[in-house]
């Protein structure tokens, strides 16, 4: 991983939100579309709105989710929500967004029509990550088998989440390993020694970033204290 290390909250997502530019602003040089895979939480809030507010042209950009709660879009904690609310309407408008979660299915018809959804904009060019404390990435939580982190039958699964809103929907790891451009935001000193103790022990579905950070040296990582 290429780690980018900075002394607070606030230079780190400015950091990030101008990599994440940049890197827009160049593939978009190179072709007429592109795809940004957003993340929820609470550290994006102060990223997106940064991002948002870059001389992108935004209706050039598809934007999407690397998972989403399995809640209504106008739910607090809806993802889509929070990309609207923190990234659309903050300077991204001409975004065309594309969300996981269909809350008036049930969930194997949610599951498909989101990969049927998905597919003109799938494998993403960018994504933008966080991570949790228990090593957690998107909605693939500490599991048994790298089997609990993939879908025959398409790029998304449903998990379950430790804590409340308990129902997820998530990007596969495949699907995830397959965006040619990864970003990941780490805050505090719980994530960031979960993040360097997965440098010096071998990949584990136990801790779901061990998987990212020994698949792809080239993941570029923005950490604070």
């Amino acid at each position: 991983m290429i780690r980018h290390g900075y002394p607070n909250a606030a230079l780190c997502a400015a950091g990030l939100a101008d990599a994440l530019a940049e890197t827009l602003d160049h593939l978009l040089s190179l072709k007429p579309r592109l795809t940004l895979a957003l993340s929820g939480g609470r550290s994006p809030r102060e990223v997106l709105p940064l991002l948002a507010a870059k001389p992108i042209d935004w209706s050039r950009v598809d934007v999407t989710l690397v998972d989403e709660r399995r809640v209504p879009a106008d739910h607090a904690d809806s993802n889509a929500g929070l990309v609207q609310h923190w990234f659309l309407d903050k300077g991204a408008a001409a975004a065309r967004l594309t969300p996981l979660w269909t809350e008036t299915m049930p969930l194997a018809d949610a599951l498909s029509d989101t990969s049927r959804r998905l597919a003109p904009v799938l494998p993403a060019d960018i994504a933008y990550l966080g991570m949790g404390p228990d090593g957690h990435i998107a909605s693939l939580f500490p599991a048994a088998s790298v089997t609990a982190f993939e879908h025959a039958d398409g790029p998304v699964i449903a998990t379950t989440a430790p804590a409340e809103p308990a129902p997820r929907i998530s990007l596969t790891l495949s699907m995830i390993l397959k965006i040619p451009h990864l970003y990941l935001h780490v805050t505090g000193s719980e994530k960031a020694h979960v993040l360097a103790e997965t440098s010096e022990s071998p990949p584990t579905p136990a801790v779901p970033v061990s998987l990212l950070v020994h698949a792809r040296p080239d993941l570029q990582v923005f950490t604070c204290p």
